[in-house]
């Protein structure tokens, strides 16, 4: 909910928001990757906006801890209750929902990062026209000079 807005606000938790809800884009594809793991867990009528975090969903979400932090929900998912990592991948199987690699990245952030990356590469082609065109007046001034010095020693 944090990321939802300030906590301060009257904020309630939609399953359908959109990911610009969010102050992180990235928590909307976390969240919507734990709530269909954990339906697939729970069954259909899990709903994460009332029945307490699945710590087995979110390591299955997000492949485990990353330096020891969940993925989603760190400090209120029951630890003592949660399977570790090596537990699950040795009671998977193919009916039970994947452990999921952990995305660093959104498509959202991928679009911004791209975004960023042309506007990098319009400003060195801006930087390198300038160049050449300071390269080209300096050398007609070389030219311009070594006529004169001509002209003068003639």
């Amino acid at each position: 909910m944090a990321h939802m807005g300030n906590a301060t606000f009257d904020v309630a938790f939609d399953p359908v928001a959109p990911p610009e809800a969010y102050t992180n884009p990235n928590i909307h594809t976390r969240i919507t990757r734990c709530t269909e793991i954990g339906k697939a867990l729970h069954g259909d009528t899990w709903d994460p906006a009332t029945a307490p975090l699945s710590g087995e969903a979110i390591m299955r979400a997000g492949r485990g801890k990353k330096h020891g932090r969940y993925w989603l929900g760190d400090s209120v998912v029951d630890t003592d209750s949660t399977p570790t990592l090596s537990q699950l991948q040795a009671r998977t199987t193919d009916s039970t929902p994947p452990i999921l690699p952990r995305s660093e990245t959104s498509v959202a952030s991928m679009h911004a990062i791209q975004a960023q990356l042309d506007e990098e590469k319009r400003q060195r082609q801006e930087l390198a026209e300038r160049l050449e065109q300071e390269r080209k007046l300096r050398e007609e001034q070389e030219h311009r000079v070594a006529a004169m010095f001509a002209y003068i020693q003639g």
